[in-house]
């Protein structure tokens, strides 16, 4: 791996760490949307690094400058996977799908690497 994923995916342990408890403590590991979000990281940590994806307050992914069609690929994959993590965290805990989002995206934006790109729920972009 070139340097460049090697630091995003060190600077996102969060998000691995993330995964993997919920894989191994709240779904037994069984769950394909899991998996998905654990092997999709890396491309996605790229995505963010290069500026042409973003984090939504709504919890999902955004594409930025009408991006390839590879990245719209990406940016729907990662969302009905978030989407489906939502709901079945929202059922484990007994709080709204509304809450996990806000918790979500919150310790997203917490973690995030200076230069990511967030879009706020009026729909402009900040960078941190």
């Amino acid at each position: 791996m070139n340097v460049l994923v090697m630091n995003c995916v060190r600077r996102s342990l969060f998000l691995l760490s993330l995964a993997g408890l919920l894989s191994a403590s709240l779904f037994g590991g069984s769950d394909d949307y899991v998996s998905g979000m654990k092997t999709r990281l890396p491309k996605v940590l790229v995505a963010k690094d290069a500026g042409t994806i973003g984090e939504g307050t709504d919890g999902l992914l955004h594409s930025r400058e009408g991006g390839s069609v590879e990245t719209q690929a990406l940016v729907a994959a990662e969302n009905k996977d978030r989407k489906a993590l939502f709901n079945a965290l929202s059922a484990k805990t007994g709080g709204s799908v509304e809450e996990v989002v806000l918790k979500f995206s919150n310790a997203l934006a917490k973690k995030a690497k200076k230069g990511h790109w967030f879009k706020k729920s009026n729909g402009t972009w900040i960078q941190k």
